[in-house]
């Protein structure tokens, strides 16, 4: 598995939401990615023992954020982010990290709202808890996320995602990952 691009993890979430049904979620902002990121990191860690991403998180007031990917969208402010920063070529993600997207994504994009989301975060004990400072951004190092993972283990959504349906993501009209019908269902 190689680092990803933050962009690229970031367009990932905003493409899947602005796929979904908007009466059915409070849809992407930005506060809501940043936490996704976070999550998606923690996932990896605890997953594949390495970085999803190089890209540093850091400890904001409102919970983990990737300064960049903020600055990006920014412009949205509390609205729900309608499309993604740049194109990119899915079929260059790895199966195994595609998957992991997609179980984070239905792990946490779908139940939660960003602000329920910045709760998970700001709990006691989490990487953000231990390195947040007020007026201050630190940077929240990986190896405090992967101690975390280790102590307490995300509960990852991980409903088999065939292999046949990890790899034949496209591309739509507007740029948009189109992945076979049902890939967000729960098997339940």
């Amino acid at each position: 598995m190689d680092v990803m691009d933050v962009m690229d993890v970031a367009d990932f979430f905003i493409a899947t939401a602005n796929e979904g049904n908007p009466e059915e979620d409070d849809g992407m902002t930005n506060m809501k990615l940043n936490k996704l990121l976070f999550f998606a990191q923690a996932a990896s860690l605890q997953r594949f023992g390495k970085p999803l991403f190089d890209a540093p998180l850091e400890a904001w007031k409102y919970g983990p954020v990737v300064k960049d990917v903020y600055r990006t969208f920014s412009g949205y402010q509390r609205n729900a982010i309608d499309k993604v920063a740049r194109p990119f070529d899915w079929k260059t993600i790895d199966p195994e990290v595609l998957r992991l997207l997609c179980d984070v994504y239905r792990t946490y994009a779908r139940d939660y709202s960003a602000i329920g989301l910045m709760r998970m975060t700001h709990k006691p004990g989490t990487p953000w808890s231990q390195a947040y400072e007020e007026h201050r951004n630190n940077v929240i190092p990986c190896d405090s996320i992967r101690k975390w993972v280790n102590r307490t283990p995300l509960m990852i959504d991980e409903t088999s995602v065939s292999d046949s349906l990890v790899t034949e993501a496209e591309l739509d009209q507007h740029g948009h990952p189109f992945l076979p019908e049902g890939w967000e269902d729960d098997d339940d």
